[in-house]
């Protein structure tokens, strides 16, 4: 991931802010095929990640950047794998402060 120009993190809510734009997204997934994944956002959005490899996946959680295609639409461009155990609630709670009240001091 290159860091010289942070992604915003997003819910899958403010997808549709992000239209056209590249994120961070993370949700638990589930394979579809070799070329898509649905992901349970932490705001239980349902999602499509249009996959840039491999549909395989070693852990539940994983966070996509990725561009925004619409609301409920995206298309990877890398992943992390953050395991099987990974509090989505609270993970919920920090887009919701990025996105909201504190928003100025992420934008």
């Amino acid at each position: 991931m290159d860091d010289s120009a942070p992604r915003p993190r997003v819910n899958g809510e403010a997808l549709v802010n992000f239209i056209g734009k590249t994120v961070l997204v993370v949700g638990e997934v589930t394979p579809r095929d070799a070329n898509s994944a649905t992901v349970k956002t932490a705001d239980d959005k349902m999602i499509t990640v249009n996959l840039a490899g491999a549909g395989a996946f070693g852990s539940k959680y994983v966070e996509f950047e990725a561009t925004v295609d619409g609301a409920d639409c995206v298309t990877e461009c890398s992943r992390v794998e953050f395991g099987d155990d990974f509090d989505q609630y609270s993970y919920g709670e920090l887009c919701k402060l990025i996105n909201g009240k504190s928003k100025e001091l992420f934008y």
